[in-house]
């Protein structure tokens, strides 16, 4: 087993989104197994980083000419950490690692990357005005450090498919670990009730998630006469952005916005709710959409990326083709007309996510994954 695992992040570990949340669950439940671990986010307030876990925290101060340049920072700081302590591996979660591999090689430190983007053929293709430099920083700060890994770590066999597919990364190279979803989802108590009326979406209330497309199907929903619901809105971004866009679909007074919530808050939220929204475009691994199976609802969502993997089509929930919009409608009122039905789908989804998916899981896969690739390093 390896003794001591640095793990570096590329944002601050209190910062939004399951990526970050995932980080310092791996941290924690290595930990928990023996592991000393030490977090090396990015960030230049040091007391935020200290309280946002029980494992060590270095943090490493943004570099002041450009964000891709954070890894220099990183290398540096890793550098001070070889030389003061014994280091068996080093995982790394994104661009923050570009400075890595030269570095780690020269020591033998086993070196590994955690791949987290929702698509990285999205990345990859995505409009920028400067297509050139895209395609060379995007080259030497994200898909390098991919490539030179002993290991990485992919939470979906659908990213796993697409770096062996965009990077050529050789299949024996990728591990395929499911992440793990909080304990307090599953402790969430399901009743049967006669009607679906509280729908819930949560998330950041970006387009890349969905709250827009949730918005125009209830709105389509509405029109076709069904009135009798409400949708609670959870998460961080532009609200009212969100709001506009209720109104222009003549639903304002049907959604409410919760705001950001914390893990028991928004478990207490899906008590209250019979149906999780969460239609989106792109998922490596579908955090949310897990949380809301083990909480014990059903979801309808868009059939891409990794969600088929997370939600097991017309038995824990209703997956769509991407943006047919007019099909989540008719998914949502499906599911308000057969409550029994909407019911037992989200039982077995909390069922198949209790039995797949648990941090414990997760880490153990990891440790199980490093000794796998040292041993086919030194064959």
């Amino acid at each position: 087993m390896s003794k001591r695992i640095i793990i570096t992040h590329q944002h601050s570990l209190s910062s939004h989104g399951g990526g970050t949340l995932s980080c310092l669950q791996i941290a924690q439940q290595l930990q928990k197994m023996g592991v000393d671990v030490v977090l090396v986010p990015i960030s230049n307030n040091p007391t935020i980083e200290l309280k946002a876990s029980s494992v060590e925290v270095i943090p490493v101060v943004p570099n002041r000419i450009h964000y891709l340049f954070n890894g220099i920072e990183v290398a540096k700081s890793l550098e001070k950490l070889i030389a003061k302590k014994q280091v068996d591996a080093v995982l790394s979660w994104d661009y923050e690692a570009a400075f890595l591999p030269k570095l780690l090689k020269s020591k033998q430190i086993f070196f590994g990357m955690i791949a987290s983007s929702p698509s990285y053929e999205t990345w990859k293709n995505r409009n920028t005005k400067l297509p050139l430099v895209k395609a060379v920083t995007d080259n030497w700060f994200r898909w390098r450090p991919l490539k030179a890994a002993d290991v990485v770590f992919v939470s979906s066999n659908f990213t796993r498919t697409e770096l062996m597919t965009l990077f050529q990364i050789a299949p024996e190279q990728i591990k395929t670990i499911h992440r793990g979803i909080d304990t307090v989802f599953g402790k969430v108590q399901r009743t049967y009730r006669e009607k679906i009326s509280q729908l819930i979406f949560y998330g950041s209330l970006a387009p890349l998630k969905g709250v827009f497309d949730v918005i125009k199907a209830l709105g389509s929903v509405a029109a076709q006469g069904q009135h009798h619901w409400r949708l609670k809105i959870a998460g961080w971004g532009d609200e009212e952005l969100v709001k506009k866009a209720a109104r222009d679909r003549g639903i304002e007074d049907k959604v409410i916005l919760l705001g950001r919530l914390d893990s028991i808050a928004l478990a207490e939220e899906l008590a209250k709710a019979d149906l999780a929204i969460l239609p989106s475009h792109a998922e490596s691994f579908g955090r949310a959409i897990a949380e809301a199976q083990a909480a014990g609802l059903p979801v309808i969502s868009y059939d891409v990326g990794s969600i088929p993997e997370i939600v097991e089509k017309d038995v824990t929930g209703w997956l769509v083709p991407l943006d047919r919009i007019d099909l989540l409608a008719e998914a949502t009122l499906l599911a308000i007309a057969d409550p029994q039905n909407t019911f037992a789908m989200g039982i077995a989804g909390r069922e198949r996510v209790a039995r797949l998916f648990s941090w414990e899981q997760t880490a153990r896969a990891i440790l199980k994954g490093i000794e796998e690739a040292k041993g086919n390093r030194y064959e």
